[in-house]
Order: C-alpha cells, then structure tokens, then sequence
C-alpha cells in the first residue's frame, strides 16, 4: 500500500504543476525515420519492430520496410530492431536532433544458429542533415564540452560567423539589433519582455543541446526577428549518473590609481556546480527519469566595482504513467546579485574614487512548466504545455538598497504631493569643490551617491496546445495556439535636480498566436510550408496629446494582429550536396519599456520629454536566404549561405511635431526606423571521428545599413545637436555592421586506448586541447568634435580590427576500475592577453584621451601636476577595453 502511495505521488505532483501556471511553446524533440532492408537479399523486411533502447518508443515497419518514431526527446540514443527469422541489430549513440529528423537505415542478417547473438554497431549519424532549410547551428553536450570559453551561452554563440557583440554589449545576429533574438529553455521562452532578452541564467554544461537559428524558423517559433536559441536540458535515463565540476581562477585587476592593468591574480572567480540523473525511484518499470543542474558562479570582474555572484538550479521530470501519456516538468530558479561599474556616465560623472556610490543589483527568476503528449497512435500526437515565467530586477544605491526611494533621507513632499526634498542638492556633483583636484577634473568623492532607482517585475502566463500528425512518411502536420497573460509592474525615479523625474505603472496586457504547417519530405525534397498568426491587446490608457493644445485627456490602446508565412526548401543536387532557400515575414512585439513610459504625458519639468506609445506596431523583418551544404571528401564539409534582410517599423524616439509651450521639445516612441543587412558566410570543417584532429574555419562578410542603430539614438543625438537637428533619412553603416568575421576551431584529442610513440616514448592518452580564434574587422562609430557636433558622415570613422584566442587543456582519469572518471582541465580566455579597442571618444578617436584640457587652481592651491594626474586616470576608460586574460583551473568528478 505504501509502495502504491509513493507511487501515485510521484505521478500527482508533477501533473499539479502543471495548474500553477504556464508558457511559450518551441521545439525540443526529433525525429528518427529509415528503413530495414535484408542483407542478402536486399529486400524490405516487413513487420520489424524498432525501438529506441531503454524507453517505451517503439515502432514497426510498412509494407515497404519504411519506418518512423516522432517526438524523441533530443539526446542520444541506441535504436534496435527486431524480426522473425533474423538477428537484432542495434544502432549505438543515434544523435537526435531538434526539429530535425535522423535518418537510421538497417540491413539485417537472417538469424544463425546462435540465437541469443545481437549485432552492434556504431550509427553514422548524417553528415549532411538533408531537411534543414534554414541556417541552423547546433552545439551538442559532445561539442560543448571540448569548447574553450563556454561559461556563458553568448560566448559560445559568438563562434557563429554573423553574429556581432556591440559596443552595447548586446549580441546582434545578421545585422539586427539586440534584444532582437527569442530564448527558449526546453521549450518555453525565458524572455524578459522589459529587455528582450534571456531573464534567466543558462548553464551550458546542463545542456543536452543548444542551437542559434538565424537564417529562418517555421511558424512555431515568434518573437523573434534575427534568430531563435533553443537550449535543451539533459534526460535522465535508466542509470544513476552525474558530475561534480569545481574550479577556481585568475585574471589581471584594473588598478584605479595608476590607471592599469595589475598582474594575473586570483580575485576570488570561483565555481561549483552538480549534474545528477536517473531513473525516478519506484517507477522503473516504465520510463520515467529525472536530471537536476545546480551551480554557484562568483566573478569579480576584472574591474572595480563589477562583481556577479549568481545561483542556478533546474530540474526535469519525465514520466510515462501510461503507454499513451508522457508527461515532462520543469522547474527552474535563478538569483544574482551584484555591483555596477560605469567610468563615465552619460553627464561625464566617475565615482571611481567614490565606488560606494555607484549602484548595486539584485535579479530574480523562475519558472515552472509542465508539457503532456498524449499519443493517439504512433502518427498522431496531441500536447499541451502550462508555464509560469517570472523575473524581478532592482538597483539602487547600496546603502539605501532596501529602502523604496519615497523613504530615502532627504526626501519629502509638500502639501500638494510635489516634491520639495533635497536628496539633489548632496549628491550627483550638486556642490563641488574646486580646491580638490579630483572632483575639478569630474570625479565625485565624500558621500555622494547616484540617486537613481529602478524596479521591475514581470510574470506571464501561458497556455499552449499543439497536434502533430504524421499522415505519412513524407507528411508531418503540426498546428497549435498559445494564449499568454502578462502581469508586469515598473517603478523607476532619479533624483538629479529638483523636479525629479520619475514613472511608476503597471499593465497586465494579452497575447494570442495560431499557427499550422506541413514538413514534406521527400528523397528529392524536403519543404517546411505554414503560416502564423499573432494577436496583441495592451489592455492601458494613457494621455493623449495634441500638436496644438497638448495632454487632451486618456484613451485606450489598440490591438495589433499580424499573419506571417514561412517557406524554406532544401534538395539534394547529389549524394554529396544539398542546396536550401528560405523566405519568412517575422514580428516581434516592442520591450514593455517603449509602450509604457510615462503614460501619464508628464511634460513638465526640466530635459525633453519622453513619451511612451502603447499603439506602437510589431516591428517587422522580411528574411531571404540561399545555402549549400557539400561534402568536399568523406571528412571535409563546406557551408555556402548568402542572406538579406529589410528590416522595417523599426521603434525610434522622434519628435511628432507638437509641444506644450514654444520651449519644450517632446519626443515620443515611434515605428519610424527601418534598415537592412545582407552578407555571406562560408565554413570549412574537417567533420569529427576522422582522426585526432578535427578543424573548422568559419568567415562571414556582412553589410548592416539603417537610419538608427538603438531606440534612443535620436534622443540623445539629434535632439541636441547643433549639426544634427534632425533623424537620417538614408541609411548609413549601423553600429553594429562589422564587415569581417572569422573563426577558426583546432580541436585535438588523444583517446583512452590509442597506441603510438614519439621518439620512442609512448604518447599519453586519454586527454585534448582546444583553441578557438576569432577575428572582427573594426565597428563603425561617427566622428565628433569636442562638442559632440558631428564631422563628416555618420559612423564614418572605424575602430581598430580585433582578434582573441581562447584555449581548453583537458585530461582525464579512470576511477574505481574505469567506472568513474575524474577529469583536470585548464581553460584560459584571451590567451596573448590581447587588450581589444571596443570603445573610444569620438572627437579624438582614442580609448584614452577625450581630448578635454583641465586648467588647475593655482589660488587653492591645486598644481597642474595634480590636475594632470587626475585628468589622464578621468580620460582612461577601462570599459573602452576587451576583457584580459582570465584563467581557470579546476576538477570534475564524473560518476
């Protein structure tokens, strides 16, 4: 009877999580399709049956020997099968892929005397994957692990050629801008709607699978107008395992006070993290498995005031409590909390000598998803997912970090609610003394702080149900639709002067999406066809304004719908090439921040108005791509794509034509901007299990051109600009447009069991190395005078070119008579310690010079020599600068 209980527990808690809440659907499963053939006589073999070993999917073979098995977990597999008369062939370590089908062929021998005699033999996984009809790359657990550098998702995406990291530091795919790319984690989107990017922290090493989707995505996958990442968690499977990886490391520390990079030294980076998996106890009969990743990650930062501390953990459940249901939940938490470190802020103010005024952060999330597949036969699947996703970020001035800003000391309001305090009048340089040749030169000192406080929260949830049917072997039909609420809060004010600006709101707006489309597969063919819908209610008011009269009362937001098709082909030329073309219409809908600020039409008060637009439409890319895929030799592959992109409804600040008094100039959010981006990109790889070495050298040439590279652009350009007092009409070079990218991958291993000597002396076995090298030619940044008025034409002039090499020394040892592994491994980032220009002043076109004389005080006291001091440390901007060398070292225990 207890048995029974535990049982049934096991079974509720999951499908009770499900209730909770919910959220975005998106692929984590594949296909496996072929056929089984007799050896001899190379006849169909009718009736086999195929199984994937150690799960409950099994399938068998039509009258012509054909089979398929449709939604396979991704990961790798053992397929077998088995048939009257003839011997069990089992495929070993089948690599299913997302989306994608694998193709598995098998000729069986007729059954020997030996009846107990099972054939095994290694698959050979597709070396050309023929139904990709977009660029797709695909990172696996295998991949992952050999790759230097992968301690974060974004640094494995930039071996990608065209993808660009900004002098925003925001990861830009094919010429868009950031905040333009959808994550998914098994399944369900992590995106933070208020930045458009991952809310939650990935851990690669957790990862079965993590793929960048960046020349088109069928009609499941929206939101997203670069590219989709898809990252995919390890299954637990029949036996106990997991791991346990430490390390520690080291870099170089920027010095404050001599302006420099101090030796390699170990600040206290340091990480722990923990894989475990296996089957559920008590429910071994079926499959039903289980994997959790827990990690704590501390970086200090190579600058001051700079440190992350984060905690990650996630869990999986999958379980089967009948042939016909599988039932798979997730439930994820992330927590970091750290320090923000700005040289120079927008007003040229440094706290470098004052970093306790700088702010502090502190970002929470989680979600909790559940999906359920029933299947009505083996071609008909029918699956529902439930989601929660929430996150939560707060910066504030450390001291006053648990204290909302209406409670700061200094603050005070009069009869009238107006502020009247004087948190403005100590702090942000309000009083400064010239007889201190630091705060002359712009720095703050004593106990000035940045009174700034932001505060954000977002929660959505999200229903989604979705039928597969695979009419047939050449004919998968998938349909579905997702309804998703949102609840999102923002608090945000800034005590700079005395009219402090501030905003405070809160909307719960509605999504709706549908989609269909069909997967054809023929030998000749294959084409992904469909068609999307989506559906926005804002469900606010704000003010309306008028150009003559200004704020003319509240109205209510409008709906915005949007239908978008999707194609993409590939077909074979021959045994050695296949050639794919895609066309796909994508939307995303705007970050919250451009719909929602300042609702109320606040225009009073000092600087230019900023007025959010909650009737902004879904900005809009129109995508074209053309690829080939050929096999030079039996272990040398080539990837020829050639993209373009228009790039339209772009959100911009703008001035509307109206003003509220002959002095006021107000701005608002508009679907003004537009761009385009076209390029090509071209990889060699020698493919793995071809030796011990395997390579790859990846180049990409792209042109991004547009009339604005961010949404502020304008705003803090055009508006006070003597030269430029109005926004571009032609397009010119974005910020982003780095015409040259090349990556090259050198990947050397030495297996456990090779046998060879070098100078007579038997080479060790049993560990790799690994460098990866990327090249950019330089970003595009506009020439300026000691003004900020522009010379010339916009982003005329070029950073430097950069390049950095990273590398990862891994060697392992078998444990416990080969049961366990323990490995060491050395990873090291920016290998030469190569300090990249990423940044400069424009008027002087120098990281470290802004080209501002600074006279001294002589009457105070206060000598040239001072001044000169403080002025070359004001003008040194550490943030103009790539990362240096960053060492780790550590252990992992495999079990």
């Amino acid at each position: 009877m207890i048995n029974q209980f535990k049982k049934l527990t096991l079974y509720i808690v999951p499908i009770l999580l499900c209730f909770l809440t919910s959220q975005i659907n998106a692929g984590v499963t594949g296909k496996v399709s072929g056929i089984v053939l007799d050896s001899k006589f190379s006849e169909p073999v009718v009736g086999a049956t195929v199984r994937v070993v150690g799960t409950n999917i099994v399938t068998q073979t039509d009258m012509d020997g054909e089979y398929f098995i449709i939604n396979i977990p991704s990961g790798k597999y053992d397929v077998s099968v088995t048939s009257v008369g003839f011997e069990t062939m089992v495929k070993i370590e089948v690599r299913v892929l997302v989306d994608l089908t694998t193709p598995v062929d098998f000729e069986v021998d007729e059954k020997t005397i030996d009846l107990a005699k099972r054939v095994e033999v290694f698959a050979d996984n597709p070396v050309i994957q023929k139904d990709l009809t977009a660029s797709k790359v695909i990172f696996t657990a295998d991949k992952l692990e050999q790759l230097p550098n992968i301690v974060s998702v974004q640094s494995v995406l930039t071996n990608y050629p065209g993808v660009v990291i900004g002098r925003d530091e925001g990861l830009h795919v094919r010429g868009g801008r950031s905040g333009q790319v959808s994550y998914y984690f098994d399944g369900f989107s992590i995106q933070d709607p208020f930045v458009a990017s991952s809310g939650i922290r990935i851990m690669p090493n957790a990862l079965s699978e993590l793929s960048l989707t960046s020349g088109g995505y069928t009609a499941e996958y929206g939101e997203a107008l670069s590219g989709v990442v898809s990252a995919v968690t390890r299954e637990g499977g029949s036996d106990y395992k997991g791991s346990i990886k430490l390390y520690e490391g080291m870099t170089h520390s920027y010095n404050l006070y001599n302006g420099d990079w101090e030796g390699l030294n170990r600040n206290g980076n340091r990480s722990a993290s923990l894989l475990f998996s296996g089957p559920v106890p008590y429910l071994n009969e079926r499959s039903n498995n289980f994997s959790f990743a827990g990690e704590y990650l501390h970086d200090p930062g190579s600058l001051p005031h700079s440190g992350v501390a984060s905690y990650t953990g996630t869990s999986k459940f999958s379980l089967q409590p009948t042939s016909k249901l599988r039932l798979v939940s997730n439930l994820t938490y992330f927590k970091s909390g750290g320090e923000v470190y700005e040289h120079r802020d927008v007003n040229s103010v440094s706290y470098d000598f004052n970093l306790d005024g700088l702010p502090v952060f502190e970002k929470k999330a989680y979600l909790i998803g559940l999906s359920g597949n029933y299947y009505m036969n083996e071609k008909m699947i029918i699956s529902a997912r439930f989601s929660q996703f929430y996150t939560y970020t707060k910066s504030a001035p450390e001291h006053l970090f648990d204290s909302h800003w209406s409670e700061w000391a200094g603050y005070s309001e009069d009869s009238n609610g107006v502020y009247n305090g004087t948190i403005q009048d100590e702090n942000y340089r309000a009083i400064i003394d010239y007889t201190n040749p630091s705060e002359r030169v712009g720095f703050t000192t004593a106990n000035d702080y940045n009174p700034t406080y932001r505060n954000r929260e977002s929660k959505y949830n999200s229903f989604h149900l979705s039928v597969v049917n695979q009419v047939n072997k050449s004919h998968q039909l998938k349909a579905g639709f997702e309804y998703r609420s949102y609840d999102i809060d923002w608090d945000f004010k800034q005590f700079f002067n005395n009219q402090p600006y501030g905003e405070k709101y809160d909307s719960k707006p509605l999504y709706f999406s549908m989609f269909a489309q069909d997967k054809i597969e023929y030998d000749f063919y294959v084409i992904n066809l469909g068609i999307r819908y989506d559906y926005r209610n804002d469900d606010i008011s704000y003010m309306n304004l008028d150009e003559s009269r200004g704020p003319i009362g509240y109205t209510t937001a409008n709906s915005t719908s949007n239908i978008s098709p999707r194609f993409g082909v590939s077909f074979p030329i021959n045994e050695y090439s296949v050639m794919h073309f895609n066309y796909g219409l994508y939307y995303q809908i705007p970050r919250f921040t451009y719909l929602y600020t300042n609702l109320e039409g606040n225009t009073t008060g000092t600087g230019f108005p900023l007025l959010g637009n909650p009737n902004l439409k879904p900005e809009r890319t129109t995508s074209y791509e053309l690829g080939l895929n050929h096999l030079l030799s039996e272990d040398v592959r080539v990837d020829i794509t050639v993209y373009q992109k228009d790039i339209q409804d772009l959100v911009t600040t703008i001035n509307p034509g109206f003003s509220t008094k002959p002095t006021d100039v107000i701005t608002s959010f508009q679907n003004e901007a537009y761009g385009s981006s076209k390029g090509i990109d071209v990889q060699i790889e020698r493919l793995p299990g071809n030796g011990l070495l395997n390579a790859s050298l990846s180049y990409g040439y792209m042109i991004a051109n547009g009339i604005g590279s961010s949404v502020y652009e304008p705003y803090y350009s055009y508006l006070t600009s003597s030269v430029d007092t109005i926004a571009p009409v032609s397009e010119f070079p974005l910020d982003y447009d780095q015409r040259h990218t090349l990556t090259a991958v050198i990947d050397f291993r030495v297996p456990k069991n090779y046998e060879t000597k070098l100078f007579g002396v038997q080479v060790p076995t049993n560990w790799g190395i690994g460098f990866v090298g990327n090249y950019g030619s330089g970003l595009p940044y506009t020439i300026t005078d000691s003004l900020k008025n522009r010379i010339g034409d916009r982003n005329e002039g070029r950073l430097p070119s950069n390049y950095t090499v990273d590398m990862k020394f891994i060697k392992h040892f078998s444990v416990n008579k080969n049961r366990n592994k323990m490995s060491f491994f050395v990873e090291v980032d920016n290998l030469f310690d190569k300090r990249n220009i990423i940044d400069v002043y424009t008027n002087t076109g120098r990281p470290d010079y802004d080209g501002q004389a600074v006279s001294p005080n002589l009457n105070a006291g206060v000598t040239q020599e001072q001044v000169d001091y403080f002025d070359r440390l004001f003008d040194k901007d550490p943030s103009h600068y790539s990362r240096p060398r960053t060492v780790r070292t550590g252990l992992e225990f495999n079990f």
